[in-house]
């Protein structure tokens, strides 16, 4: 199983962002079922002793709920492929629930994440080679900005191979719990 954590969005913040999609040539727009804030990508597992302690280790998560909104576009920039992203307003509460996933992931057995935690959301893909029209497109949606989206779970993912995307699909979700307590950071 190939997996990561993510904040699942809402279909309303689905709905706003698909209308950031446009008639760009060649790229290849994310569905927006698949539009998600990845906290933490995990790989691939295939040891099911592993999946259970990962299962277990998020079941712990303890925080409060938060909100997020997303604001910006960019474009981010890959050795053979870019993307267009909407970028995620700062938030302490937002990043220190990540560090708790990545420590309670390290915890689990899990390697350390490979990249620095750099929250946004994926709308599309184009070839490098696009730049300029990519440009055009951050330079007009970049001043969008979202509703907040209250955060009260978060969600473990399976990355399915479709046909020509990849398909999410949620494994298990992990709510918030008043009664929980909050965990140090540095465990």
């Amino acid at each position: 199983m190939r997996l990561f954590v993510a904040l699942d969005l809402s279909p309303a913040q689905r709905e706003a962002l698909a209308l950031l999609r446009g008639s760009l040539p060649g790229v290849q727009w994310v569905p927006s079922e698949n539009y998600h804030l990845t906290l933490r990508f995990i790989g691939e597992i295939t040891d099911r002793y592993v999946m259970d302690e990962i299962d277990l280790a998020l079941s712990r998560l303890a925080w409060k709920p938060f909100d997020v909104s997303f604001q910006g576009a960019d474009l981010r920039e890959g050795m053979t492929a870019d993307s267009l992203i909407i970028g995620i307003e700062r938030s302490e509460a937002l990043n220190t629930l990540q560090t708790q996933v990545e420590s309670v992931l390290r915890k689990a057995g899990c390697p350390p994440a490979k990249r620095r935690f750099q929250p946004h959301i994926t709308l599309g893909h184009l070839a490098t080679t696009q730049r300029a029209d990519a440009a055009r497109w951050v330079q007009r949606h970049n001043l969008f900005r979202s509703e907040p989206m209250p955060v009260h779970h978060v969600t473990l993912f399976e990355s399915l191979r479709g046909y020509d995307q990849h398909v999410y699909v949620a494994r298990a979700e992990y709510a918030w719990h008043p009664d929980m307590p909050l965990l140090p950071e540095d465990e």
